[in-house]
């Protein structure tokens, strides 16, 4: 909701302009020319100044944007140079106060680890505004005239601007240029606040995002890689709603050897646009910031205006009118360049580029039809299944269709040997390993005084732990979508996995860790088959569902590979290290890829891999049956999750319902206290056996909590040791600052007594006399 209150001053003007040519004349309010060329529309934006003749004085001016307020008490009002014939601008100085107050009690959190305080309430002297709302209709109360601009307003935007520029021309912030481009009304407001004490802040309403209330803090682009760094975010009142969608691919790739034995990429896209909303005519894509577009055309055939930024991944294409509701196009793009590099028998491939034309204004969620052009003596994997393949000279051409929609899609290839291996009720799978990489890697190490140790049958040790895996998650959780695997070798320190193709680490070809890092590894990559792949997650938010999930159930395959709990309990112990080690400089799970900062680099490595598979622990102790140590209940639970959102996105909201749904009660409480809060417990345990007038014994506990808050409660785990290898096993509901508890009968008096049994809840626990 949008509400501004304006009380026009006295006159100070000594000419007064008709309102139409202060705010711009147009045939519909409101709505501005969208840009013949995507350089005309940034260099309007870029040279925004003020105007001579567009200055108003103004009383109590209020502006409402939903979790935020700005209210100029005294000042002045100057209108900045249109931009596609309407006002998209002004600046106001003079005394005022900015409000802000997130909606959701995660996201306050997050305002207090900034400010100190859940909500802004402070005085400002400046706020450079850029909106394509009703901003500039609301401002039709003010009286404009000339008046002397001072000199620094117009440095002061040209800094705002130059704070969100690319750093090359044309490279601009989509969600500014975006609705400023194509002329169009919308929700977007953007205001830089000069703060009377501390830094400025970047107060912004955008229409294209999901969590469309955002409030930024200026950081050091050299650190950030930008000059803005987002304190807190959240939804609009208003539900958000994807504006285009493109749900299928054409691709033809040609990978053409060089003479130094690289490879040139080349490739032309052609995908089907269509609008779910009125969107353009400039719409948004995203291609690697290496990659250049060489041409591009309509399905018609005519040509498309296409602007990408040098090392800018935003590719902007300019449809011949704007889009309506159910409008669809088929747009064709040609483009090349130095993606793919080369290492030894290597090629570095990146997983994670934006190697095809990526849609920037909805899901990302398409069919494939894929086809490669390639040497021959490079054997290729990719996502999808191959249909074709044929070699005409030294070029083999593989065509690979998907089956299912998937996020992203994927390939490799190299001087790999294919070991070929289905085990016994496993899926197939294909191996693509370079031996001779290894050795090459090894005799060039060794020339420089270092030796790796590389082990025999490598690729049979890799087959092992993802077939065993594949056949480990399909029993627990059901079925996998994809009935074949490509494993292949990528020279980087990570592993990606795609539908139907799983990207490991060179160094987990190299040998397998003692430790079962290795295993877990390999384990974990598989996992996303289920986790990642076959749900999908519904926003960064809820990446712990794919990312701690998988990290879950890798050590749930390595308990169950090495039976025994060993190396489960150890890297438990050490993920709750790290947990305790950076949660006073970290955020909660939930607020995902924010946790990464130049400060605390593994912040999101450890709170969504590493805390979000504790989360999944504690679930699973929570339902364990204690007379049985069987899981049935968390299995189940598991299983329903898989089957109700297979081929679908789940939000933490949705597997919060799931687990209500088998625990049989409301668990908002774990959620906000694990997932949405960064609270752990210490427990101050003190116990004492008490008899029963029957001979048997009860143990009343007193128990502490420190460093939660006071409503903090939690299911604990709790063994006593009755002596001639006997023991008993039962459950508390810890809650409140202190309280006493008592167990239930026991048939002997306890020896010893094991608070947080399992590591039951990630807590620290220290034992006390009575």
């Amino acid at each position: 909701m949008s509400r501004l209150f304006a009380v026009p001053a006295l006159g100070c003007a000594l000419a007064v302009s008709p309102l139409a040519a202060q705010l711009g004349q147009n045939a519909a309010p409101g709505e501005g020319f969208p840009a013949a060329t995507y350089l005309d529309g940034y260099h309007e934006v870029m040279k925004l100044t003020p105007v001579a003749g567009r200055v108003a004085e103004v009383n109590h001016l209020v502006l409402s944007r939903e979790a935020g307020q700005l209210s100029l008490e005294r000042g002045t009002l100057y209108l900045l140079s249109p931009v596609g014939g309407r006002t998209v601008g002004a600046v106001l100085r003079g005394e005022g106060r900015f409000t802000f107050t997130p909606a959701i009690p995660a996201e306050q959190a997050e305002l207090q680890r900034f400010a100190g305080s859940a909500a802004l309430d402070e005085a400002f002297s400046e706020a450079i505004l850029l909106f394509a709302d009703s901003t500039a209709d609301q401002f039709r109360g003010l009286t404009f005239g000339q008046a002397q601009i001072p000199g620094d307003v117009a440095d002061h935007v040209h800094d705002l601007l130059t704070s969100l520029q690319g750093a090359n021309e044309g490279s601009l912030r989509s969600d500014v240029i975006g609705p400023l481009l194509n002329g169009e009304t919308s929700a977007f407001f953007l205001a830089r606040v000069t703060r009377a004490h501390g830094d400025p802040v970047l107060f912004e309403i955008d229409p294209e995002a999901s969590e469309g209330v955002q409030l930024y803090r200026p950081v050091s682009r050299l650190r950030w890689g930008a000059n803005w760094a987002v304190v807190t975010e959240f939804a609009r009142q208003q539900p958000h709603r994807e504006r285009v969608s493109v749900p299928s691919y054409r691709m033809d790739v040609r990978l053409t050897p060089t003479f130094s034995a690289d490879l040139d990429f080349a490739a032309g896209a052609t995908l089907l646009v269509k609008a779910a909303e009125p969107a353009g005519p400039w719409l948004l894509l995203a291609l690697h910031p290496k990659l250049v577009v060489d041409s591009a055309r309509w399905g018609t055939g005519e040509p498309a205006t296409v602007f990408k930024a040098k090392e800018s991944d935003d590719v902007w294409v300019r449809s011949g009118r704007r889009l309506q509701t159910g409008d669809s196009l088929a747009l064709t793009l040609f483009y090349h360049g130095n993606l793919i590099d080369r290492y030894t028998d290597w090629f570095f491939i990146d997983p994670g580029a934006a190697w095809y034309p990526v849609n920037q204004q909805g899901r990302t969620f398409a069919t494939f039809d894929l086809t490669y052009h390639s040497p021959a003596w490079y054997p290729l994997a990719s996502i999808g299944e191959r249909v074709d393949s044929a070699v005409a000279g030294k070029v083999l051409t593989t065509h690979w269709v998907t089956r299912q929609p998937s996020s992203y899609a994927s390939f490799n290839l190299g001087l790999f040997e294919n070991y070929h291996v289905q085990q016994p009720g496993a899926p197939p799978l294909d191996v693509l390993v370079s031996e001779d990489a290894h050795r090459a890697l090894a005799r060039a190490l060794l020339a420089q005084g270092y030796m790796i140790p590389q082990q025999r049958h490598m690729r049979e040790n890799i087959a092992v732990d993802v077939s065993n895996s594949l056949k480990l998650y399909a029993h627990l959780f059901g079925e996998c979508s994809f009935g074949h695997f490509y494993v292949t070798e990528i020279p980087y320190y990570e592993g990606v996995s795609f539908p139907g193709m799983i990207d490991l680490s060179w160094t987990t070809f190299q040998n397998t860790s003692l430790d079962g890092f290795d295993e877990f590894f390999r384990a974990h990559e598989v996992a996303h088959q289920w986790w990642g792949n076959g749900v999908r997650t519904g926003s960064y938010r809820d990446a712990w569902l794919s990312e701690g999930l998988a990290s879950f159930s890798a050590l749930w395959y390595l308990q169950s590979e090495r039976k025994r709990n060993d190396e489960y309990f150890k890297f438990l112990d050490q993920y709750g290290a790290d947990i305790k080690g950076d949660k006073d400089d970290v955020g909660p799970i939930w607020i995902g890829y924010r946790n990464a900062t130049p400060t605390v680099r593994r912040g999101y490595d450890v709170m969504i891999y590493e805390k979000g598979a504790w989360v999944f622990h504690m679930l699973r102790m929570m339902m364990l049956d204690l007379g049985t140590a069987k899981d049935e209940r968390f299995t189940a639970m598991m299983r329903d999750y898989y089957a109700s959102y297979l081929g679908k996105l789940a939000t933490t909201d949705d597997f919060q319902g799931v687990v209500e749904r088998h625990t049989g009660m409301p668990m908002d409480w774990f959620f906000d206290e694990w997932v949405k809060g960064t609270a752990i417990p210490t427990y101050h345990v003190a116990w004492k056996a008490e008899p029963t007038a029957d001979g048997k014994y009860t143990v009343r506990l007193r128990v502490t909590q420190e460093h939660v808050p006071p409503d903090f409660r939690m299911f604990v785990l709790v063994s006593a040791d009755l002596g001639n290898n006997r023991f008993a096993h039962f459950r508390l509901q810890v809650r409140g600052t202190q309280g006493e508890y008592v167990s239930p009968v026991l048939p002997a008096e306890p020896k010893e007594l094991k608070f947080n049994d399992l590591s039951s809840v990630l807590a620290d626990v220290k034992m006390e006399r009575w």
